[in-house]
């Protein structure tokens, strides 16, 4: 029988937000923080995101809910949910001024999250992490929920902690940075930290890669193509004549299909298998990767529920979606 959720992001609006132009929001933010104003809820910190934030959610918790359900019985309970770049809990929508709960709270409120052993949020500012672990204290929820201070760049830092949270089990990571700056080998540190995980990356496709790549494959000593070699965790994309040439061309979109491919790869390099993606608003790719096809399967059905209601969704409690 299904089971019809509401997903309650606790919309208010925060009449302090500017709704900043784009060349204001430099100025007003910082670190994606907003400067302006604090949380009209707690008084806490508050990121400054787009429209599609709701939209990512939206895929975010649908898999959840899924994935959650379909294998708390397989796996006696050790099932983990891991999240890099978390932010506070709290944004606000800058072109309406709505402020709503972040991917870590609606997974706190996720019906789903009892299943859950650990849920980990992780971000190298401590006062994102000062904000989320006072947060889900409130929920009480820190039994089993922590925020925790750790930069991507530090590979060796990443598995110490995510060995110490979820040793046994599997996990779902979700990967949510604002470009393409989180270095391949830190993707890799997570997997063999893990050994047993599905990832949802946010791969910012539309925005940094579509304004940045062209140039970074023209231009051998830019700096871009440094930060896309880390990436994608090797130069082979940059050495490939028909990369050079779509570049030539102008060929944006044939580009960017390369480039989506060429992260694949680097992916199947380390074990996964099975890929899908989401497009959010023509501004980011959720790519979904996984080493069983029982993720794909569950991928899909969490796929078959529309996000025109960004906030309603029904599955069916053995796991499959109705």
């Amino acid at each position: 029988m299904a089971q019809h959720t509401k997903l309650d992001l606790h919309e208010q609006i925060n009449s302090g937000c500017q709704k900043c132009p784009r060349l204001d929001r430099r100025e007003n933010t910082e670190d994606g923080l907003c400067t302006m104003t604090l949380s009209v809820q707690d008084g806490a910190l508050v990121r400054c995101v787009g429209k599609w934030a709701q939209r990512k959610i939206h895929f975010l918790t649908q898999y959840l809910g899924i994935f959650a359900s379909g294998i708390k019985v397989g796996w006696e309970g050790h099932i983990h949910y891991i999240e890099l770049c978390s932010g506070p809990g709290r944004c606000i929508a800058r072109d309406t001024g709505t402020e709503m709960d972040g991917s870590p709270l609606a997974v706190l409120g996720h019906q789903t999250f009892p299943y859950l052993e650990t849920a980990t949020f992780l971000d190298y500012n401590p006062a994102v992490v000062q904000s989320l672990n006072a947060r889900i204290a409130a929920l009480g929820c820190a039994e089993k929920a922590r925020a925790v201070e750790a930069d991507f760049n530090d590979t060796a830092g990443l598995k110490a902690v995510l060995t110490s949270r979820a040793a046994r089990g599997l996990a779902l990571v979700f990967i949510d940075p604002t470009d393409c700056s989180l270095p391949f080998a830190s993707v890799a540190s997570i997997a063999a930290a893990l050994q047993k995980a599905d990832f949802i990356i946010n791969v910012a496709t539309r925005t940094d890669a579509n304004r940045n790549l062209k140039p970074a494959i023209l231009n051998g000593d830019s700096k871009a193509r440094a930060k896309y070699i880390r990436f994608l965790g090797g130069d082979a994309f940059f050495n490939d004549s028909a990369v050079i040439r779509l570049a030539e061309q102008g060929q944006d979109t044939a580009l960017r299909n390369h480039f989506r491919e060429a992260y694949r790869d680097a992916l199947r390099g380390i074990g996964y298998g099975y890929f899908a993606q989401e497009s959010i608003l023509n501004y980011y790719d959720l790519l979904f990767a996984s080493r069983h096809p029982t993720g794909l399967k569950f991928w899909k059905k969490a796929q078959q529920i529309t996000p025109d209601n960004e906030r309603t969704f029904d599955f069916f409690t053995d796991g499959t979606a109705g």
